[in-house]
């Protein structure tokens, strides 16, 4: 995914370098510009809330994933495989938050109201991240 994919998602965006740029971080009410997004030149892109939003909180606020910024395919071909681990703190975040999708959609169906085919999709995609989360925590 490109850069532009992303800071077309935000708000308030400057350019402070080369690949470096500023926005409000939409993981929170920001007002002034407190997150940092940055392109490494080969095609991941790294997120810093300054208020302390985790990742995946910033890229779910804007309907992005893990594999959106940071791509399977490394540009050094020679490499060794590095295998994608994240802090447990921030596996347990991300679970906490897909957890709510999966407890709103219980709820509609506690109340009789049948899931549309967003909220099916969407649920869908909540465990798919959740098992993900779980796969980079290291989890069995």
């Amino acid at each position: 995914m490109s850069i532009g994919k992303i800071l077309n998602n935000l708000q308030k965006v400057k350019k402070t370098g080369n690949g470096k740029f500023m926005a409000c971080c939409p993981a929170h009410q920001d007002k002034t510009a407190s997150l940092v997004i940055s392109d490494n030149g080969e095609g991941k892109i790294m997120l810093h809330c300054f208020a302390g939003c985790d990742t995946y909180a910033i890229l779910s606020s804007i309907g992005l994933d893990w594999a959106d910024v940071m791509p399977e395919n490394s540009s050094h071909d020679n490499e060794k495989p590095v295998k994608q681990v994240i802090y447990a703190s921030e596996g347990m975040r991300l679970i906490r938050f897909e957890a709510q999708i999966v407890m709103l959609c219980a709820f509609k169906l506690k109340n009789n109201t049948p899931l549309s085919l967003d909220d099916l999709n969407r649920l869908e995609t909540a465990m798919q991240r959740i098992n993900k989360a779980m796969e980079l925590c290291d989890v069995k």
